[in-house]
């Protein structure tokens, strides 16, 4: 059985995910968010921290990285919500003490949510990926940000859970505001629970799609 890490008093919920290029770093970025990892998928770190905590793991990334090459998102998840993650499906048995997401309510409120999905068949892969850049706005692989209406979020999600099967996982996590998110993988990036970063990109048009969100 994995070691986990329990949450204790004043941890928060927080989110890693990455997409690594090279498989020597991808082993050592692994084995830097197993300590803390408390649930999640193959490339998603579902962990309970505190803000220092944060500081420090993510200043261990950026030196583990390459950041032209590889994507590595941190995101606070927000505590006021029913649950800061939802489960479309329970495919894994959980470990005995460990979190588990909620099921997906009937209701969502209005915000902003990160999409991350580990689908094991590549044409249902590619079927959801579809269904899900119609609405969303895409971070990095299996990733998505949706900003909006929590009942549009829902019936895109309905929509998606009829391509799933048994061992296909997709999450929901709750994020008070897009601020939140920081990019690790930038040429100057900023760590997380000091100020907001800039968004780590070149492209302008990615960049000017990313501001109506904030400003919608």
């Amino acid at each position: 059985m994995d070691k986990i890490t329990p949450p204790r008093q004043g941890d928060n919920p927080y989110m890693f995910a990455y997409d690594i290029t090279d498989n020597d770093r991808r082993k050592e970025v692994l084995k830097c968010l197993k300590r803390w990892r408390v649930d999640g998928q193959y490339s998603v770190h579902e962990t309970w921290l505190r803000p220092f905590q944060v500081r420090d793991l993510s200043v261990e990334l950026i030196g583990l990285i390459d950041r032209k090459k590889d994507s590595l998102i941190v995101c606070r998840l927000d505590q006021r919500q029913s649950s800061p993650v939802y489960q479309i499906q329970h495919s894994v048995t959980p470990l005995v003490g460990k979190p588990r997401p909620a099921p997906l309510p009937a209701h969502l409120h209005k915000g902003d949510y990160l999409i991350c999905y580990d689908i094991r068949e590549r044409k249902r892969l590619q079927r959801i990926q579809r269904l899900t850049a119609k609405n969303t706005l895409y971070l990095q692989r299996s990733v998505y940000l949706y900003r909006g209406q929590g009942y549009k979020l829902l019936k895109l999600l309905e929509t998606v859970k009829q391509e799933m099967k048994d061992h296909d996982d997709l999450r929901i996590y709750n994020m008070s505001h897009i601020r939140d998110i920081w990019f690790l993988s930038h040429d100057k990036p900023v760590v997380p629970e000091t100020c907001f970063t800039p968004i780590p990109t070149n492209d302008l048009s990615w960049w000017q799609r990313l501001l109506k969100l904030i400003k919608r």
